[in-house]
């Protein structure tokens, strides 16, 4: 049985933006890029090297954008904490790039 698991951030930043520096992988700042499937119709697929898949879809809410990230394909609940921390890294770089100072 395949495991997935959500998270989720707010960036005080337009949705073009946000989609746009998601779907750019390759300026990631970290070790485990995934390959783009595709980044269109308002979401991100993204493929990892170890057969998982994120997509990445987006909310607008007061002024904000939210990040809604699922993380499926999983072979058990032991890769569910190492892929939440690569996530807060992800997220936590592209914070670094997008917030406003």
């Amino acid at each position: 049985m395949a495991i997935s698991f959500k998270v989720h951030d707010d960036f005080a930043t337009g949705l073009a933006q946000l989609f746009s520096v998601l779907s750019d992988v390759s300026s990631w700042v970290v070790f485990d890029r995934p390959r783009l499937i595709s980044a269109k119709n308002g979401q991100v697929k993204l493929a990892f090297d170890d057969n998982t898949r994120a997509i990445i879809s987006f909310e607008l809410f007061e002024g904000s954008v939210r990040a809604h990230i699922v993380h499926e394909l999983l072979k058990n609940e032991d890769e569910i904490k190492p892929r939440q921390l690569y996530w807060n890294e992800v997220l936590a770089g592209m914070h670094r790039r997008l917030d406003q100072k």
